[in-house]
């Protein structure tokens, strides 16, 4: 039987008009379908909402009982694709999710652990792809919105479930299809609590889409290794 990847991404929200991950995503299942038949891949958007993402994925990881989980999500201003290390327990933003709700230091669960570390192979992956000039990093913030609020919940819900998987979160940035310049003044926001990188100079960092697919569907061959 096949392994299963569960891919999350995220649509729109407060200075994200167009999110990458949705593109990315379907990207990333095209280039595993042909590179990794073995793989069967289902790819799930998750609303941009705190409670809402938690009773999405929930439901995602009890329907499809992955044997991986990787969830994306954008991180406007940074220049590489990120491989996130912890996740904290806290949901604290100045900007609103997509249901209105804007949190301050509130705990993602009362009582919670603290923190989880990502159980996808961070280290190995970076290692190997830095070796191999593509443009990523490991990060050791993933914010504390949405993005850091499904990292936690990926961890804690799967173990919940049962689901002893590897589990994890990428950030990417800004990307542009290929062959074709950054369009300028897409209304593209960094927020830090997002995870951003707010620059001093004008304009916002770019990569080609077909590199951060190909980053993404490495992550996930080394999470699922092809057997022998």
């Amino acid at each position: 039987m096949a392994n299963t990847l569960l891919l999350t991404y995220f649509g729109p929200f407060p200075g994200v008009p167009v999110n990458p991950t949705v593109a990315l995503a379907e990207g990333a299942v095209r280039a595993l379908n042909t590179a990794r038949p073995d793989l069967r891949i289902v790819a799930r958007e998750l609303p941009v909402s705190y409670d809402g993402s938690s009773a999405a994925l929930c439901a995602a990881l009890q329907e499809v009982q992955p044997d991986a989980l990787i969830s994306l999500g954008v991180a406007v201003g940074r220049d590489v694709v990120s491989l996130e290390q912890v996740a904290i327990n806290l949901d604290s933003a100045g900007i609103e999710d997509n249901d209105g709700d804007r949190r301050c230091d509130e705990p993602i669960v009362p009582d919670g652990r603290e923190a989880y570390f990502s159980s996808l192979p961070v280290r190995a992956s970076y290692e190997r792809l830095r070796a191999a000039g593509e443009p990523v990093e490991i990060s050791y913030t993933a914010g504390t919105y949405v993005c850091n609020h499904v990292f936690y919940e990926g961890q804690r819900i799967s173990r919940e479930l049962g689901l002893s998987i590897p589990a994890g979160f990428v950030h990417v940035p800004a990307t542009c299809a290929d062959g074709e310049e950054p369009t300028e003044g897409t209304g593209m926001t960094a927020h830090r609590d997002a995870g951003g990188v707010v620059r001093d100079e004008q304009g916002v960092p770019y990569l080609p889409e077909s590199t951060v697919v190909r980053i993404i569907a490495e992550i996930a061959s080394d999470t699922l290794p092809a057997v022998d």
